[in-house]
């Protein structure tokens, strides 16, 4: 064991010295210091890219997190259920919840004087408002659902375009959702329920919500679709959003396997999963170049295997094991890899900080863009993934020449 110790001090000894000596070739030199320009570059590249990326899902979390609620319990399958089936106290009752809301919400056709637009009509009540800090999602007019006994709506800002809602004037929004009753075929415009609201307010998320979300009083709704103490979903406000997953667990658990609870990310699962996946193909092709760059390795540590000749036979002559001469040559190998990796994590590190103090690089010379610079969030992990990658990369193409050696002096032996 003692041995084995000792075999690796002067594995790295050798290694070291290597690595700073003056080669004889100076190609040697040559190639290496590209072996580490090379790592440096794409560590960097995968540092800077994975933290665009990151600032990139916070924000959009973000503007998604201030909409959604913490979670949303609605059916498996149907689309509306009764309040009186549903545990509803047992929920509010977690020492983890804030509140509760009911919200009727469904997809129903609007009209606004000639124009026309499906949207998402969503019922809420005034508590809910207040507690959601919906206000400062307004852009223009107030978040009212009331006037007097007016029942009022706010629109999202695109639907608001697309209506062309002005704010100013007196003129009502239309609301058509069919009815649940029987119909008469031989006048159609009787098979669906017809209501006003008054449009007090445009609201904006920097989401898709703005394109087809319009919120109204519960009643409104409830009194339009017809249900009669139903709702589409029952939304969960937490104390404390950090510890969700327990939470989570325990509504579930309260809800029965007949409801679905949903987190802040669930609700936009899909959305979520496009940008980890995205995130990960980039990481993928980076590591692909790192691979490129690192191979570079390969063709320095050969040529220092040959320049070495001399040095490694003296030391098989005074007893020195072929594994421990491998050692030598794959330190080698990974002490550029690793101060090619270094280097590149922290030129990364500092390039992200530019981004975030300086804003550097702008999001185009327009002011159309919702954010004026690319967002960058520097995570611990993203770190550590490179630094592994480094290290795997590094050991692959630092073992090629090592082994390579060991076959060559199987040969020599045998002659």
């Amino acid at each position: 064991m003692i041995l084995k110790t000792e075999q690796h001090k002067t594995a790295l000894f050798f290694a070291l010295r290597y690595l700073f000596a003056k080669k004889q070739h100076n190609i040697i030199n040559v190639i290496s210091l590209i072996s580490v320009l090379g790592i440096m570059v794409s560590s960097a590249a995968l540092i800077i890219v994975l933290s665009v990326f990151n600032g990139m899902e916070e924000m959009i979390g973000g503007w998604f997190n201030a909409f959604n609620p913490d979670f949303e319990i609605t059916l498996v399958e149907g689309k509306s259920f009764a309040t009186e089936e549903f545990p509803v106290a047992k929920i509010a009752a977690l020492p983890e919840v804030a509140a509760v809301d009911e919200v009727v919400s469904d997809l129903v056709l609007t009209t606004y004087g000639d124009r026309q637009e499906l949207l998402r009509l969503k019922g809420v009540s005034e508590a809910y408002i207040a507690r959601h800090d919906y206000r400062k999602l307004l852009v223009d007019g107030t978040f009212d659902l009331y006037r007097g006994e007016q029942p009022c709506t706010v629109v999202g800002n695109i639907a608001a375009g697309t209506l062309m809602i002005n704010l100013r004037s007196y003129d009502l929004l239309k609301v058509y959702y069919p009815k649940r009753t029987k119909k008469n075929l031989a006048d159609p415009t009787s098979a669906f329920s017809t209501r006003t609201l008054y449009p007090v307010g445009v609201f904006s998320t920097n989401t898709d919500n703005d394109r087809d979300h319009i919120f109204c009083p519960i009643e409104f709704v409830r009194d339009l679709m017809q249900y009669d103490g139903q709702v589409t979903s029952i939304e969960v406000q937490l104390k404390d959003y950090r510890h969700y997953r327990k939470c989570q667990a325990k509504i579930q658990e309260i809800a029965g396997p007949g409801f679905q609870v949903k987190n802040k990310y669930q609700q936009e699962e899909t959305l979520f999963k496009t940008m980890q996946s995205e995130k990960l193909i980039i990481y993928v092709i980076l590591a692909f170049i790192l691979l490129v760059a690192a191979f570079n390795i390969i063709g320095s540590l050969g040529m220092l295997i040959l320049e070495k000749r001399s040095d490694t036979a003296v030391l098989r002559s005074m007893g020195a094991p072929t594994s421990m001469i491998q050692r030598i040559f794959l330190y080698e190998g990974m002490f550029i890899s690793f101060a090619g990796g270094l280097a590149g994590m922290v030129l990364g590190a500092c390039i992200c900080l530019i981004q975030q103090i300086f804003h550097v690089v702008k999001l185009g010379n327009g002011g159309n863009y919702i954010i004026s610079h690319y967002p960058v969030s520097m995570h611990l992990a993203d770190f550590l993934w490179v630094g592994v990658t480094i290290l795997v990369i590094s050991l692959a193409t630092s073992l090629i020449p090592a082994l390579a050696l060991k076959k060559a002096n199987l040969k020599t032996n045998r002659l």
